[in-house]
């Protein structure tokens, strides 16, 4: 993992960057409640990378890839976090969620030593005895994890991550490269050690580009126990019915065709090159109404790659929204867009968050190089509005809204740090 300078956390949008947004358009009008900072807080160990909250939202677990355990936060008070001790996982933790009944913390752990034989395990975390209480082999190499309201069923993106060290078809790290990817899931209903884990394949898809190597990224669960699944370099998603263990419908993400964007690293940001990139989606969030929000960071494709911003879809894979360079610009204003970065994948749109708090439906989108996340609200998933700019710390992977409490936490990979946020 490539670590950057730290650079210090400053105070959200500044005026100045508002008045240059509200020039840009309508979207950057000051909104009447706002996000302010209220801890940065320092865990303990190496990095924070994804994070899951109980449900009440006091105890944030966040997962710690580098000493291979998860680390828990008091959030009691937001503005004093507190940590409360760290597990060991049996390997390096990709993402964690939370049991419903705040009782278990469920971690997909890695514990693959050659990208040729993938390997895995899922650690369930007893909460309150802090200790790994089960082990659950998973054959194979995960990523991200979620549990959809009902609490019922457990999904995880079994990556099967390719070596980028190697080329197939004269590309560095191309695909295909097997053993493919799939899908995992955990029936979570009775005591923990009744759980059991099915399997769906993802290969042969519609929209895929690679089909035999689907290379599953993230997951998210709704309402129905309907996962959404990104397939980064196969710039596609799937839909899997959990209960019937079965997918329902695959797309393409599509392609974005731009003439703003900054495609040069010369120390000049200026909006006005040509890109044309597949999207190839990182995460994906249901949105309040049933429509799919993806954070197009790029991966596979030569560069330039990713889409650079995001997209809102509809299930089946209509485009509803797309940033465009809207977002991009918006990093510009508020001076954090990075320009080092634009000959690569600019600001590496990579986290989505989705939630309601306070009667507002936001959409929360994370530049993961541009150490920031983007604020919209999104009462309309057609037409979101830009609300702030919020600074934060190196390197944002995780988001995660806390609606019961007004909180929006980031957790920032390269400075092992969490960013506190209260709506005010």
């Amino acid at each position: 993992m490539l670590r950057r300078p730290l650079r210090p956390v400053t105070a959200v949008l500044s005026l100045g960057a508002l008045a240059l947004l509200a020039a840009a358009g309508p979207a950057a009008a000051a909104p009447p409640r706002t996000f302010a900072p209220l801890a940065t807080f320092a865990v303990t160990g190496e990095v924070a990378e994804i994070i899951s909250a109980t449900p009440d939202g006091r105890t944030v677990v966040y997962t710690d890839s580098e000493l291979g355990r998860v680390g828990l936060v008091d959030l009691s008070d937001p503005s004093a976090p507190r940590q409360r001790g760290v597990v060991d996982v049996g390997g390096s933790p990709t993402s964690v969620t939370i049991t419903p009944s705040a009782r278990y913390a469920l971690v997909a752990v890695d514990t693959t030593t050659d990208l040729t034989r993938p390997s895995g395990h899922l650690a369930v975390v007893d909460l309150p005895r802090r200790a790994v209480v089960r082990t659950i082999d998973l054959s194979g190499q995960p990523d991200s994890i979620d549990i959809g309201p009902s609490g019922v069923f457990a999904a995880i993106a079994i990556e099967n991550q390719r070596d980028e060290d190697i080329e197939v078809g004269d590309v560095e790290g191309g695909l295909p490269q097997l053993p493919a990817g799939f899908l995992s899931v955990v029936d979570l209903r009775g005591p923990v050690g009744a759980w059991t884990v099915g399997r769906v394949e993802l290969t042969g898809l519609p929209g895929a580009l690679f089909a035999a190597d689907p290379e599953p990224e993230y997951v998210d669960v709704d309402g129905r126990d309907i996962a959404a699944v990104t397939l980064q370099e196969n710039n596609a998603v799937a839909l899997v019915d959990l209960a019937r263990r079965r997918v329902v419908s695959s797309f393409s993400a599509g392609t974005v065709t731009r003439a703003d964007a900054d495609t040069a690293d010369d120390d000049v940001v200026a909006f006005d090159d040509p890109l044309v990139a597949p999207r190839e989606p990182d995460t994906v969030q249901w949105t309040l109404r049933g429509n799919l929000v993806t954070a197009d960071e790029g991966d596979l494709a030569e560069e330039p790659s990713g889409g650079r911003g995001w997209t809102v879809f509809a299930q089946d894979g209509a485009v509803l929204y797309s940033s465009g360079g809207s977002a991009e610009r918006a990093l510009a204003a508020a001076g954090a867009y990075p320009d080092g970065r634009s000959d690569d994948k600019g600001a590496e749109f990579e986290g989505a968050e989705v939630a309601r708090i306070r009667g507002v439906d936001y959409t929360f989108i994370g530049a993961e190089r541009g150490d920031a996340v983007l604020v919209y609200d999104t009462d309309r998933d057609a037409a979101p509005e830009l609300r702030q700019v919020l600074p934060v710390g190196d390197a944002p992977e995780g988001l995660l809204a806390i609606p019961s409490r007004g909180l929006f936490v980031t957790s920032n990979e390269d400075d092992g740090t969490l960013s506190v946020f209260g709506l005010r």
